[in-house]
């Protein structure tokens, strides 16, 4: 299934579970994070104007990442 829209993906599909996103920063990069617990958080989407954070491999969405 394909969606041209420029409305968010997020309010298209019915999500059941309201996920808690905060931002959150590492390696200089300002991102959007779920708390995972211990410290630590699953990267939701990267907020950076940088092009450079969206080619390295440690910040691509889903990675888990430190929040101290």
């Amino acid at each position: 299934m394909i969606f041209y829209t420029v409305v968010p993906i997020e309010d298209i599909l019915d999500d059941e579970e309201e996920r808690m996103l905060v931002p959150a920063s590492a390696g200089g990069c300002t991102m959007l994070v779920e708390p995972l617990g211990e410290g630590r958080g699953r990267i939701e989407r990267i907020l950076s104007t940088d092009p450079h954070h969206f080619l390295t491999p440690e910040l691509q969405p889903g990675s888990i990442v430190d929040l101290v």
